[in-house]
């Protein structure tokens, strides 16, 4: 192992999402619960790569989804004291936050969390239409504290070079226009 990635895993918790996001797909598999990845993993998935440092997932039941992952004593999952809607992986510290299918991420968002039908042990991603409408719902709903999620949208259009006309969400259509008219201006 070079010393940069031993730095980076030692010091900023980075390393193991991927291995930490299996073991928790792998685990809601085994009990017929249907998931889908979305936050930076998902971002990833659809080609902009950058760092994340917890893994997103979207469940039907989110205290049951906790109860299932949390109920071996010598599993890779712990609850956190306090937080009713994550967990961390005692192996490498990397959180697990929770996120309820059919939901909204907070009060005054509108894109729900899209619900998927299938467990499946394979990491499901979230489509990339639904992913930009999620990122782009979060920004304009908390535009100081979710900024990345705006910044996500701008990486995805720019490296997967998105057309205009993407079917996002009607909620965040006009959100998606700006942007994509914006970057196109600054070219």
């Amino acid at each position: 192992m070079n010393q940069s990635a031993y730095i980076l895993r030692e010091n900023t918790g980075t390393s193991g999402i991927v291995e930490t996001a299996r073991a928790a797909v792998s685990v809601l598999a085994e009990h017929d619960i249907p998931h889908l990845i979305v936050g930076g993993l998902a971002v990833q998935e659809h080609g902009y790569p950058r760092v994340t440092i917890d893994v997103d997932i979207v469940v039907p039941d989110v205290l049951e989804a906790v109860e299932f992952l949390t109920a071996s004593l010598t599993g890779p999952f712990y609850r956190i004291t306090g937080i009713h809607d994550r967990v961390e992986d005692r192996r490498n510290g990397v959180k697990v936050d929770l996120l309820p299918a059919g939901q909204v991420l907070r009060k005054g968002c509108k894109i729900p969390f899209p619900e998927s039908k299938t467990a499946a042990e394979t990491l499901q991603f979230v489509s990339l239409e639904e992913l930009i409408a999620l990122k782009l719902d979060s920004w304009v709903n908390s535009p100081n504290r979710r900024h990345k999620d705006k910044t996500d949208v701008i990486e995805l259009i720019q490296h997967r070079k998105l057309p205009r006309d993407l079917a996002v969400n009607p909620a965040v259509r006009a959100l998606y226009l700006e942007t994509w008219d914006a970057l196109q201006a600054e070219k």
